[in-house]
C-alpha cells in the first residue's frame, strides 16, 4: 500500500482496499473528517496529491496487530497545489504523521486509513514561518523497545 503511494500508482493503492467499496473509509483526525466509500478514498488521495505531487513517505517504525498495522512515518514534499485554502508556495514542508491501517479480518483487505498529524506545522511552513529543518525528525530518535511488567 505505502509503496504504491509513493510512486503514486492510484489504481494500486485502490486495490489495497475492500472491493466492498461502500465499507471503505480514509479518516484526517486533525481535520476531523472521513472521506466516505472509495470514491471518497480516491478524493482525499487526489487532492493530497495535487497540493503535494512530490511527496515522500519515509516509514521509521512498524507494528502490525491482528486486523491493524501502524506505521510511524514522515511526509515530506513541495506545496505546489491548494491546501487548506492556501494556493501553491513552492515552500518544501515535512511533517511526522501516524498511519493505522484497518483491515477486514475475513478479506484481509484493507478497510481503512486513519491518520494523525499536527495539521499547524505543515501550514506553518507552507506560510514561511518555520523551516522543514526545524520540524521533529523522526529519524534521529533512538528507539528501545521496552516490557512492562505491569501490564500496562
Amino acid at each position: 500500500h505505502i509503496r504504491n503511494e509513493q510512486i503514486k500508482d492510484w489504481p494500486q493503492v485502490y486495490r489495497t482496499f475492500t472491493p466492498h467499496e461502500d465499507d471503505a473509509y480514509y479518516d484526517v483526525v486533525p481535520f476531523q473528517m472521513r472521506f466516505q466509500k472509495l470514491k471518497g478514498v480516491a478524493d482525499f488521495y487526489e487532492t493530497f496529491a495535487r497540493a503535494f505531487p512530490d511527496f515522500e513517505i519515509i516509514v521509521h517504525l512498524e507494528n502490525d496487530l491482528p486486523g491493524m498495522s501502524i506505521r510511524e512515518v514522515q511526509i515530506t514534499g513541495t506545496h505546489t497545489g491548494e491546501y487548506c485554502g492556501l494556493e501553491g508556495t513552492g515552500r518544501r514542508v515535512s511533517v511526522p504523521l501516524v498511519g493505522l491501517f484497518l483491515f477486514d479480518r475475513n478479506t484481509g483487505y484493507l478497510n481503512a486509513e486513519r491518520i494523525y498529524f499536527d495539521n499547524n506545522t505543515i501550514l506553518a511552513q507552507i506560510r514561511g514561518e518555520m523551516s522543514p529543518e526545524d520540524v521533529f525528525d523522526l529519524s534521529r530518535i533512538e528507539r528501545h523497545a521496552t516490557v512492562s511488567t505491569s501490564g500496562i
